[in-house]
């Protein structure tokens, strides 16, 4: 129930903070508009974002063999999930291209040599770790308060 629990909370945490992204930076594609249906497409990339999210997460926890690694996270893990975020901006915005999903328009920063766009980079690379951080610190701060609720008992 407690890993239940925690990967909800993540949901939550990594879903505000992508869509807020995602809303803010939806300006600079273009050839999205049919993708969305009767769903606004912010919502869509949004909760493509929180998948990649819990794979990040997942193939963590398959080396570290624990559902809830993050809960003893170190300064290392957020670093490797900080790459892995690149790695799977690279790939989505890749897959993107090969299959036609959006374009990017003119304001759109390009990172030279991998002529990919900035924002969907840093968004994943910066918004991975920190909904992992917020969870981690979240998850501490509760414990601390159980903790010294039950001592004064």
């Amino acid at each position: 129930m407690k890993t239940l629990y925690i990967y909800g909370l993540l949901a939550v945490v990594s879903f505000v903070f992508h869509f807020v992204w995602e809303s803010s930076h939806l300006s600079l594609y273009g050839g999205y508009e049919g993708l969305s249906g009767s769903v606004p497409i912010t919502l869509w990339a949004t909760l493509g974002d929180v998948r990649y999210t819990f794979g990040a997460v997942l193939l963590v926890a398959l080396f570290k063999k624990s559902l809830v690694w993050f809960q003893s996270v170190r300064i290392t893990d957020y670093a490797g999930l900080f790459i892995l975020g690149i790695f799977i901006a690279v790939f989505v915005e890749y897959k993107a291209f090969v299959f036609d999903r959006w374009f990017y328009l003119n304001t759109m920063p390009i990172i030279p040599g991998l002529n990919v766009g900035l924002s969907p980079v840093l968004q994943m690379a910066l918004l991975l770790p920190l909904s992992v951080f917020v969870v981690n610190r979240y998850m501490h701060r509760l414990h601390a308060c159980h903790t010294t609720g039950r001592s004064r008992s």
